[in-house]
């Protein structure tokens, strides 16, 4: 076989369809069994965007609840913390010694 050859054989016609396409299309059926996948589908995706929206907001509220917890212990920590205690020489109104070598 030659290339010819195989270009002939390819250049063929179609057979004739055995079928009948009107049996083959899907019908009323099928229209309405697309519509519906249509609309499961979208139902899906609205469900799907309200849920995102919904959690975005938990997320929002929890962040700004949790600065303003960490800002209320930041606050009670600094209201908790002891002003730099007085060395004990001062507390009981006597002097300090001096430190060696120190004038």
């Amino acid at each position: 076989m030659t290339i010819a050859d195989l270009l002939l054989a390819g250049a063929t016609v179609p057979p004739t369809p055995t079928f009948d396409p009107a049996e083959v299309t899907p019908g009323p059926v099928g229209f309405f069994a697309t519509i519906g996948l249509m609309l499961a589908v979208g139902l899906i995706a609205m469900g799907l965007m309200n849920r995102m929206s919904r959690l975005q907001a938990r997320y929002a509220v929890r962040e700004e609840l949790e600065r303003e917890e960490a800002a209320r212990a930041a606050e009670e920590a600094a209201a908790a913390e002891p002003s730099e205690p007085a060395a004990p020489a001062e507390r009981d109104g006597a002097t300090a010694p001096e430190e060696p070598g120190r004038a």
